[in-house]
């Protein structure tokens, strides 16, 4: 049941079948050109960037997709293409595109390109992020439907006229959270806290590596989350180049996207620039998210102990309350609170640059320690308890074969076992 489909691309098996060595390499590939042309715009990549992964200039890449040309490009060539794109190599050999290929990506909730005054269009990185939660979504929502789930019947459950103070506080309460607060000032403790209990509520938490491949990484100023719908299979995924604390107040957005019943990308952009279909419930996730993560009558009270200067004071309940000072500042604007103007807001923009930039600093010596992460820790970080947990379920009933797991998983045949004590 591994790799299903066409347009994932991130299994072991597919990577030996594609391995440059066992390709000739003046043997011309008879793809199809249509099917070149739709990979590479799926893919975000243009003609030229197509010609630097191939070797070859953009003129060469435009002649291969055009079906009167009689060039093709060599198995060599369509095989770096493949990699570029993200697909397998036997994609380029279908006729056409079909209606699995062409699946609806996530409706666009981005922010508005500061230069141009347009939307902006998804980065190739964000576009695989987005391709390869669909995947593993669909993957893990088969296997649910096989085993005769029951729909979770919190996905879609709240109207967007719903008020995001209830909606937060009806959150909070589903992961059992009240009264019990994250453990200690460690944020990253406290995101493993929080994403436990999305887990036992019924949704499925990535938190996203690209497969060790900084190219493929996504900066949190494009996407720091993601949700997708599904009454099955209701799927998050936290970017990981995010800091802890960024990634807690995303993982409340994201749950909420999903009991609005509607899917959709998180990232930096101020509300304000947000194209006027978004804007609505970008603020109504927020808000519903602050509510969960801070509940008002606390909020409150410890507002004015935190001090008189708005960066510490925001600053501090940070640290108190286990999240972003993003966090704080959006609980202290709502409409509920309005314990700082629209202008101090604005300002504490500058604070969150500032906030991204000292992580960013630090990301070096962290990502030194994260790859040495042990196989086991990396997997059920990057896949989720819950999706780990069903697989070694399905391996364990016979529907999938040990290699199929370590497939799935993306982790070596021998690691199995170690990966297995963790869950």
């Amino acid at each position: 049941m591994a790799g299903r489909g066409f347009i994932a691309y991130n299994t072991a098996s597919q990577r030996r079948g594609l391995a440059a060595a066992d390709m000739p390499s003046r043997v011309i590939a008879q793809v199809t050109p249509e099917m070149l042309r739709w990979a590479r715009e799926q893919a975000g990549c243009d003609l030229e960037q197509a010609g630097k992964s191939a070797g070859k200039d953009a003129a060469s890449v435009a002649a291969w997709e055009t079906a009167d040309s009689c060039q093709r490009p060599t198995i060599r060539q369509a095989q770096k293409l493949a990699e570029a794109y993200r697909v397998p190599l036997a994609l380029f050999y279908l006729s056409h595109p079909s209606p699995d290929l062409e699946r609806e990506t996530v409706p666009e909730f981005r922010g508005l390109d500061p230069e141009t005054g347009t939307v902006r269009r998804e980065s190739r990185q964000l576009r695989w992020m987005i391709r390869q939660a669909q995947e593993r979504q669909a993957f893990i929502a088969e296997l649910l439907e096989h085993g005769g789930e029951a729909p979770q019947t919190w996905v879609g459950s709240a109207p967007l006229d719903a008020d995001p103070e209830l909606l937060g506080e009806r959150m909070r309460e589903a992961l059992q959270a009240n009264g019990q607060p994250p453990p200690g000032s460690d944020k990253e403790r406290a995101l493993d806290w929080w994403v436990e209990r999305a887990e036992a509520l019924g949704a499925f938490v990535s938190r996203y590596r690209p497969d060790g491949n900084q190219y493929w990484s996504v900066e949190p100023a494009e996407a720091r989350g993601l949700s997708l719908c599904h009454p099955l299979a209701p799927y998050i995924v936290l970017n990981s180049r995010d800091a802890p604390a960024g990634r807690i107040f995303t993982l409340l957005h994201e749950l909420a996207h999903l009991y609005y019943g509607q899917c959709g990308v998180d990232d930096l952009t101020d509300e304000n620039r947000m194209p006027d279909n978004a804007r609505l419930l970008e603020q109504r996730c927020n808000r519903a998210a602050a509510a969960a993560l801070m509940p008002a009558a606390d909020f409150r009270v410890e507002w004015p102990k935190a001090g008189e200067d708005l960066p510490d004071k925001v600053r501090r309940l940070a640290d108190a309350f286990g999240v972003s000072r993003q966090a704080i500042a959006v609980r202290a604007r709502s409409g509920g609170m309005r314990l700082v103007s629209e202008a101090q807001y604005q300002e504490l923009l500058r604070v969150w640059d500032d906030e991204y930039r000292e992580f960013r600093e630090s990301r070096s010596s962290t990502s030194r320690r994260e790859g040495g992460m042990p196989t086991a820790s990396r997997v059920l970080k990057e896949f989720g308890g819950r999706y780990t947990g069903l697989l070694f379920d399905a391996y364990a009933q016979g529907q999938m074969s040990r290699l199929d797991l370590s497939e799935a998983l993306e982790a070596k045949f021998t690691d199995i076992d170690a990966i297995r004590r963790f869950c």
